[in-house]
C-alpha cells in the first residue's frame, strides 16, 4: 500500500503531468509548422517562452492540487482538474482545427473555469499566490494575443 506522501505527490503531480503529455499529443510537427507560418502579432513571444510559461503553469496547477488535497477541498480540486482539461481542450481546438478563431474562442471559454478556480482559492493564500500570476497572464496576454492572432489570420488553414 503506497504511503500517504506518495499518494499526495501522485494526486498533485499526476494530473498536470498527464495533461501535459496528452495535450502535447495534439501538437504534431505539421501543427507546429502551421503555427509558425501564421502572421504573428508584434506581442507574440518566441516559442521557447511559451514552453517556459507552460511548464510554470503545470507547476502552479500541481501546487493548487497539492493544497486542495492538504485542505481536503474537493471543490477546489475538481475546479483545478477542470482547468487542466479546459486548457488542453483549447489547445486541441487551436492546433487540431488549425484555427486562430477557435483558439481565441477557446481562451474566452477557458476563462470560466479558470476564474471559478481563482475565486475558490481566494481563502487559501498559498494557492492564491500560486494561481494569480497565471490568471493575470491569461487575461493580460492570452486573450489579447489570441484575438490579434485571429484577426491577422481570419481563415483556418489546413
Amino acid at each position: 500500500m503506497p504511503s500517504r506522501t506518495v499518494r499526495g505527490v501522485a494526486a498533485a503531480a499526476g494530473p498536470p503531468a498527464a495533461a501535459a503529455v496528452i495535450g502535447n499529443a495534439f501538437v504534431s510537427r505539421d501543427s507546429l509548422r502551421w503555427f509558425q507560418a501564421l502572421r504573428r502579432p508584434r506581442m507574440q513571444l518566441p516559442l521557447p517562452a511559451f514552453l517556459v510559461v507552460g511548464a510554470v503553469y503545470y507547476a502552479q496547477l500541481g501546487w493548487v492540487l497539492h493544497r486542495a488535497q492538504q485542505t481536503e477541498d474537493r471543490g477546489g480540486r475538481n475546479r483545478a482538474l477542470l482547468v487542466l482539461a479546459g486548457n488542453e481542450l483549447g489547445n486541441a481546438a487551436f492546433f487540431g482545427r488549425r484555427s486562430p478563431r477557435a483558439g481565441f474562442l477557446g481562451v474566452l471559454a477557458f476563462l470560466v473555469p479558470l476564474l471559478a478556480l481563482q475565486k475558490s482559492v481566494a481563502s487559501d493564500r498559498p494557492s492564491l499566490i500560486a494561481l494569480t500570476p497565471y490568471s493575470l497572464w491569461v487575461i493580460g496576454y492570452d486573450v489579447p494575443w489570441t484575438y490579434r492572432l485571429w484577426r491577422l489570420n481570419p481563415r483556418p488553414s489546413r
